[in-house]
């Protein structure tokens, strides 16, 4: 069972999480409705059906471009909000002090008295630089689970009440998450979230579904605004802080990139080397792992991960043929158990009220 962060000690080393994140009462709220569209918004914002899950994203982008978690898999429905982030403590430990200070900054601007971003003084980044215990603490932050959810949840609560014109909470409470120990977990938990619009009869087809990291690695999430520079950047930095706590100006719609640029990018390695006429790596097993390195799961590519999605998703709806025999090869190469991967995602939508074909669907 799923327990909050607050009671589940983590690992002091890199680790990978599932994290499940709901909105208020369980609420619809990440969808405008006849009542509440375009209040307070002006221009091609008020009418974006997507705006909402827009400004979400763009802020889960600025965060995965800035700490040490990254982003392995994610699916934003209409009202939750599932996570798969990887933190590595070894890469934020490597950040000199000035990089810990940036990052810091690029996240949590200065702001002046109406609350506008503004450029910090020279001599007081250098200050900040020289407080050894000031980056140590800023080190951790950038590198919390705890901490990316709270940015996450706070910056888009801030900007949705903001389209809208009013206060209140919009999410229910702290997230609930799930630590993630093995390879045959995390395919699994990848295959489910990826799998969530189409398990909720969203969409028809897996490939069809919005808003997942799986429409991110084919290509197919397109950004509704200007797509964005890389995040970080001193002017897109100063439009977001401003959108989220500047006057009310009248939203635009977010610019961002589409989130198969910055997710955590799946081991195209052997396919690589296909394309260079190489059967074998030059490097052998250890040129393998160094460009597995900085991947979801070494062997784990493009092409096996749908293979293992399509089989799943065959016994997730009703109606549909279960995939040939031949599949077994996938989860093979892997060195997985297909049907430990299957029930573990079976297992997880049945939980959740989803669609399990033969189990009363």
């Amino acid at each position: 069972m799923a327990r909050s962060l607050r009671h589940q000690i983590l690992p002091d080393a890199t680790c990978v999480v599932h994290v499940v994140s709901k909105i208020s009462r369980s609420l619809h709220l990440l969808v405008p409705d006849e009542d509440r569209a375009g209040a307070g918004a002006v221009g091609d914002a008020a009418e974006h059906p997507d705006l909402r899950k827009e400004l979400l994203l763009q802020r889960l982008e600025t965060l995965a471009e800035q700490t040490s978690i990254s982003v392995c898999g994610f699916a934003v429905m209409d009202n939750h909000v599932h996570l798969i982030l990887r933190r590595d403590k070894e890469e934020a430990a490597a950040w000199s002090a000035a990089e810990v200070v940036g990052r810091w900054l690029a996240l949590h601007p200065k702001r002046n008295r109406a609350r506008q971003p503004v450029e910090t003084p020279e001599e007081d980044l250098a200050a900040m630089v020289a407080d050894a215990g000031l980056v140590e603490a800023l080190r951790g932050k950038l590198s919390s689970v705890s901490q990316f959810m709270k940015d996450l949840k706070q910056r888009t609560a801030e900007a949705v009440n903001k389209l809208e014109g009013r206060g209140g909470r919009l999410w229910d409470g702290t997230f609930k998450s799930k630590l993630i120990e093995d390879q045959e977990q995390l395919v699994a938990t990848m295959v489910y979230v990826d799998l969530n619009p189409f398990a909720a009869g969203v969409c028809e087809t897996p490939e069809e579904g919005r808003h997942t990291s799986l429409a991110g690695r084919l290509g197919r999430d397109e950004p509704a605004g200007e797509v964005s520079k890389p995040a970080g950047s001193a002017d897109r930095d100063r439009e977001e802080a401003s959108e989220a706590g500047g006057p009310r100006v009248g939203l635009r719609l977010p610019r961002r990139r589409s989130s198969g640029a910055w997710l955590r990018p799946l081991d195209e390695s052997a396919q690589r080397a296909r394309k260079r006429g190489q059967r074998r790596h030059p490097r052998g097993r250890a040129g393998l792992k160094a460009e597995a390195a900085g991947t979801v799961s070494p062997g784990l590519s493009l092409q096996i991960y749908l293979r293992i999605l399509d089989a799943v998703s065959r016994k997730l709806r009703a109606g549909k043929k279960r995939l040939a025999a031949g599949t077994a090869s996938v989860f093979e190469r892997l060195n997985l158990d297909a049907d430990a991967v299957v029930g573990r995602v079976l297992a997880m939508a049945q939980r959740d009220g989803l669609a399990v074909a033969g189990r009363g669907s």
